[in-house]
């Protein structure tokens, strides 16, 4: 009842909330809000672009360029910070009722030498750069980047939190260049409609330019950072001189159509797989500035096919695998949800958006006959409200409704049925957050909500999960010290099913026999739960760094029906020191060293890690560099490794890890690295990997990205099996070894016509050459935890099939009687994948994608690791091949 109290003051203040920023938001479009600040020496003015504005043909011979003032002083940040620029760069700002020009003329004496790689767009390469930020809110915290090479590749970001940015940002705007005998030139159009601001006679916005010169490793400012500075748009200058503009309407229209063929192996009795299917589809997109302030996005339909394949991976841990987001209408604005569970960064969010159009969590019963199941949950529809207003309210609201999917079934007697495998559900996520104190400090809350419409076939889902918090963080002393925390709740509901697998998942297992602290209830139909964190930090100013940390999750949080949580049930203390050298000497141009600790616990008191490291970089003049670390851990509990058993006791480990790289401004660029661990006990593991960057040309990039892992494992979790009244904890000795290699190869044809390949066969086989049971898993010495299985007790039945595990059959008590019995965990996995995307845009802002998704994979239950005979063996395997054609239109009526 208290839970439930609290969450729907939690929904109601947030939401209250939300209407204050808007209202406020909107009562900004009637008046100016900017209080009078003292930007110091740095202002640009910007002239009215008379008599016509300028065509945007990157020559500056226009006669509005010449009646507006230059910006002339410009300061090295790199190498030699403090320094004048080497080379003269020239700026000048204009306007007219719908756009900004900036006229950028950069010298150079040495001409021939100045680089322009041609890539597509939004690819950061060894290039020179004009670069301009606006942070057209004027809030010190949040600002639009336009960058733009010799070569006209364009690049945009929008900047947030001071110091951070999100490249997936993309605006539709113009940019020419030129190269001559005096350096080159760049002349950018950035429409209103792509930057916010409020309404008032006379704006003023931050601003800075940057230049960086390729062969010089060279980045000048007009407004100068230090690089021990703590902030970024914090320390822009002042744009002044815009008079009498309109914040446009704001309406942008995606259109777009597909269609897509899918070749498969064709199987003659099953009636789903005839070798191909070819499929069209209508959507769109739509963006619609509802104030100066907040901007709704909506999808409709959305089509992800030009979305590159999530690498592959074999996961034998107890937690999920994490991968990060790739689809465009999710990346784009991502920044005003982030909300990470630790407090400070990582994979652990209270908002993880792959939830959303997941693979279907159900399955169907086949009934001795064919399944066709559709790979991805259908996303109907999805909207997203976000913005910021002048006076420091951040704003964002997510709603996504995705369809119930069924499973379409043929049984043995050729009847068809329709499986649920995963419910209409509908997610919702609310962020608001207030800045104050000229941005230095801020506090805000977020709550997400997800409902399903359960049906008998998935009573396993739980029907509601809400979940919800409130942050804060101030900086002080400069701007060089921060404190920052959260506090947050969770709550989910669902069939005593549900909450019973919500209880037992991998990240709480309270079924536990040893966990005192923990309380398994097959009956409950809701789960709550709370974490928190807190940290106090120097982030800025001389050479030191350093924070002190603490987070906690209780047993009963649970985010992850649209968050990521690997675990709960843990309290983690972590302390870091940083020591940082900016300036060069007489062999290092920089270098940073770093001391770690950390202690975790569970909420019952039991010790999970107990660890410290010290690691470091350092980059030589002419700029080759590497890094290393060290790293160790004394012997702790596991509460995890037993999938719900007992803890463990873990052995003393040792790890380190050490790389260098070469300069990458060369036409041939390398980064080689490895990793090896060992514990005290028998266990040891390691790698190695190889990124390798060849540009023959200006326009062509070839990565080549090979790994190689080993791992001996002396005590991998196998199985639980019940035997003699008890059940019992199987382990095995694992021998694995893994190789991939990433490949991506980029053509350019022209900043708008690009053709890009990614592809990575990989293989990875675990060979199990021993068993044993768990007997005394917190005994003294590492021998006496485990009763191993002598050939006296462990005998084999192999399988029938070529690609099926055989058996292995154990007599526990030695009476000569089998007591248990379980599959060989041998495996062998190869999968090649690869897509193909040739991109054109047509227009700004309208692109044509031609696409095509190869995948062959392959398992069996061999443990064989033969990957030069397995990697040519895929590539003459039938697979699924699916060619896609899409094309989008933009409008901005």
């Amino acid at each position: 009842m208290e839970a439930t109290a609290l969450r729907r003051a939690l929904v109601v203040a947030l939401f209250v909330t939300v209407g204050a920023a808007s209202a406020e938001a909107a009562e900004n479009d009637k008046e100016d809000p900017k209080a009078e600040t003292d930007p110091g020496p740095y202002k640009a003015l910007a002239s009215r672009a008379r008599p016509g504005t300028p065509e945007i043909d990157g020559k500056l011979d226009d006669a509005a360029w010449v009646l507006a003032d230059p910006i002339t002083e410009f300061t090295q940040r790199d190498p030699d910070e403090g320094q004048p620029a080497t080379e003269r760069t020239e700026v000048r700002v204009l306007y007219d009722d719908g756009a900004l020009f900036v006229g950028i003329r950069a010298y150079d004496s040495e001409p021939d030498k100045i680089v322009g790689q041609l890539t597509r767009r939004d690819r950061h390469s060894s290039s020179d750069w004009l670069i301009v930020s606006i942070d057209s809110y004027y809030d010190r915290r949040t600002a639009f980047m336009f960058a733009v090479n010799p070569s006209g590749v364009e690049r945009d970001e929008y900047l947030f939190d001071d110091t951070r940015g999100d490249d997936s940002w993309n605006a539709v705007w113009e940019v020419a260049t030129s190269v001559d005998e005096q350096g080159w030139v760049a002349e950018f159009r950035i429409p209103f409609s792509q930057l916010r601001f409020s309404k008032a006679s006379q704006q003023t916005w931050g601003f800075n330019v940057e230049r960086v010169i390729q062969r010089k490793n060279e980045r000048v400012m007009w407004k100068p950072i230090a690089r021990d500075a703590s902030g970024w748009v914090s320390e822009f200058g002042d744009l002044q001189g815009i008079e009498g503009i309109e914040p446009p309407r704001r309406l942008e229209l995606l259109p777009y159509l597909v269609a897509q063929e899918a070749l498969t192996p064709s199987q003659p009795d099953n009636p789903f797989e005839t070798g191909s299917s070819f499929h069209g589809t209508l959507g769109g997109d739509l963006r619609f500035g509802i104030t100066n302030s907040l901007t709704l996005n909506l999808t409709v339909n959305p089509d992800f096919g030009q979305v590159e394949a999530d690498p592959s991976v074999v996961n034998l841990s107890a937690f999920e695998t994490f991968f990060s987001e790739r689809r465009p209408f999710f990346l784009e604005g991502a920044s005003i949800f982030d909300f990470s569970l630790s407090g400070g960064g990582g994979s652990e969010q209270l908002f993880y958006s792959r939830r959303i159009g997941r693979n279907p969590q159900g399955s169907a019963d086949s009934r001795g006959g064919y399944v066709q199941s559709p790979f991805n949950t259908t996303i109907i529809a999805a909207g997203k409200l976000s913005g910021k207003s002048a006076n420091g309210w951040s704003v964002g609201a997510l709603e996504a409704v995705t369809a119930e999917e069924q499973a379409l079934v043929v049984d043995s007697e050729g009847l068809r049925h329709n499986d649920v495998i995963e419910p209409l559900t509908n997610y919702g996520v609310v962020r608001v957050q207030k800045d104050f104190n000229a941005g230095q400090s801020a506090f805000g809350g977020m709550f997400t909500s997800v409902n399903r419409r359960i049906t008998p076939n998935v009573l396993s889902l739980r029907s509601s999960a809400q979940a919800g918090g409130v942050d804060g963080r101030h900086r002080f002393w400069g701007g060089d010290w921060e404190i920052e925390g959260q506090l947050l709740g969770s709550r989910v509901a669902g069939s005593p099913l549900a909450i019973a697998e919500t209880q037992t998942s991998s990240a709480r297992f309270f079924q536990r026999p040893d966990a005192e602290h923990l309380d398994f209830d097959p009956t409950r139909t809701s789960l709550s739960g709370t974490s928190g964190a807190f940290g106090f930090a120097k982030i800025g100013g001389g050479h030191w760094r350093g924070s002190l940390n603490t987070y906690w999750v209780s047993p009963g949080f649970e985010v992850n029906d649209v968050g990521f949580l690997r675990q709960a049930d843990i309290v983690r203390n972590s302390l870091w020191i940083g020591y940082r050298e900016f300036e060069p000497g007489k062999f290092l141009r920089r270098y940073g060293i770093n001391l770690n600790a950390w202690n975790f616990n569970t909420f019952g008191g039991e010790r999970t890690a107990t660890g410290g490291n010290i690691n470091g970089n350092f980059t030589l003049l002419n700029y080759w560099g590497g890094w290393g670390g060290i790293n160790r851990e004394v012997s702790a509990t596991s509460t995890n490794v037993l999938r719900g058993g007992p803890s463990m006791l873990y052995p003393n480990s040792l790890n380190w890890w050490a790389g260098f790289f070469s300069d990458s401004r060369k036409p041939i660029f390398f980064e080689i690295g490895t990793w090896q661990w060992m514990d005290e006990a028998r266990s040891n593991a390691g790698g190695y990997f190889l990124e390798f960057v060849w540009r023959p040309t200006a326009n062509v990039r070839l990565a080549l990205g090979p790994e190689y892992d080993r791992t001996h494992d002396d005590w991998q979790f196998v199985t639980t099996e019940e035997a003699l009244g008890a059940p019992q904890f199987l382990m095995g000795v694992l021998d694995q070894k893994t190789v991939a290699l990433t490949t991506r190869i980029e053509w350019t044809f022209t900043p708008n016509l690009s053709l890009q390949l990614y592809a990575q066969p990989f293989v990875s086989s675990g060979d199990y050459t021993g068993f044993k049971r768990v007997v005394e898993p917190h005994a003294a010495e590492y021998d006496d935890r485990f009763d191993v299985f002598g050939p006296d007790r462990l005998s084999y039945t192999p399988s029938d099939g070529p690609t099926e595990p055989g058996t292995y059959n154990v007599d526990l008590n030695s009476d000569g009687e089998q007591d248990l019995a379980f599959a060989d965990p041998n495996f062998t996995v190869r999968e090649v994948r690869s897509t193909f995307v040739l991109r054109w845009e047509y227009m700004p802002g309208s692109t044509l994608f031609f696409v095509w998704a190869m995948n062959r994979s392959q398992f069996d239950s061999s443990g064989r690791f033969d990957p030069v005979n397995d990697v040519s063996s895929l590539f003459n395997r039938r697979g699924a091949d699916i060619f896609s054609v899409k094309i989008n239109y933009y409008l901005n009526p």
